[in-house]
């Protein structure tokens, strides 16, 4: 299983490690841009990751807001389990990873 080289630092005021979000995001994005546009889930975890992205770009970002971002990503990527999409991020440790952040 190949881990991303994704560094742990301090949470941020909100009590979240940004960084390590950012990152996790950034090599889900990666693996991503593999998948054709047109598989089934492909987009749907596209516009969650974006709208994770659009709250992490928010100077003073809602925690609440971070989490159900990361709770819809962690919910895409167990429906596209079965799917090309699961195949592309199934070396990967996503899922793991979320949970970790996600106290789950």
């Amino acid at each position: 299983m190949s881990s991303p080289n994704i560094p742990a630092s301090p949470a941020g005021p909100s009590g979240m490690d940004v960084a390590r979000i950012n990152g996790l995001i950034a090599h889900l994005e990666t693996k991503l841009e593999k998948v054709p546009a047109d598989a089934p889930g492909a987009q749907d975890l596209r516009d969650e990751i974006a709208a994770l992205k659009e709250v992490l770009a928010t100077p003073d970002h809602d925690p609440l807001h971070v989490t159900e971002g990361l709770h819809s990503i962690r919910n895409s990527l167990d429906k596209a389990k079965d799917t090309v999409v699961g195949e592309a991020v199934r070396d990967s440790t996503f899922f793991i990873d979320i949970g970790r952040m996600l106290g789950l």
